[in-house]
């Protein structure tokens, strides 16, 4: 049985839906697209990850928003990601709930036993999480 995590990432374009699935089981990922049902996106093996990020952006979606609003979490995107390379992320999923990403995150971390650094709950002051 495939162990497999689907994340949805953010799309530009309303009637393009973006997502990262991981075979945790088998090492894989895949970045895909649906326009209209149809889906791209090919299987990959994963790259030795470092650590799991989860960071706090804003994108130019939210022109109007003020830095306030970002600064208070209101208009704010949380992005969770898989660092390698040093600084190289995968996307794997990004939302507007900060619960939800770490959520996510530290079934990741378990799975792949490695650091977590949470730089979302306070982008000033990031810190790792055992």
């Amino acid at each position: 049985m495939n162990n497999i995590i689907i994340g949805k990432r953010a799309s530009s374009n309303f009637f393009i839906k973006m997502e990262t699935a991981l075979d945790l089981d088998k090492g894989l990922y895949k970045l895909s697209q649906r326009f209209f049902g149809l889906t791209s996106g090919a299987w990959q093996a994963l790259p030795k990850i470092d650590y799991i990020l989860v960071f706090k952006t804003m994108y130019a979606k939210c022109e109007s928003c003020s830095i306030e609003e970002f600064e208070s979490d209101q208009g704010a995107t949380y992005q969770l990601s898989l660092v390698h390379h040093k600084s190289r992320k995968i996307i794997v999923h990004e939302t507007s709930i900060l619960q939800e990403a770490l959520n996510m995150a530290k079934k990741l971390q378990i799975k792949f036993q490695l650091p977590l650094r949470d730089a979302a709950t306070n982008r000033r002051r990031p810190k790792w999480i055992k």
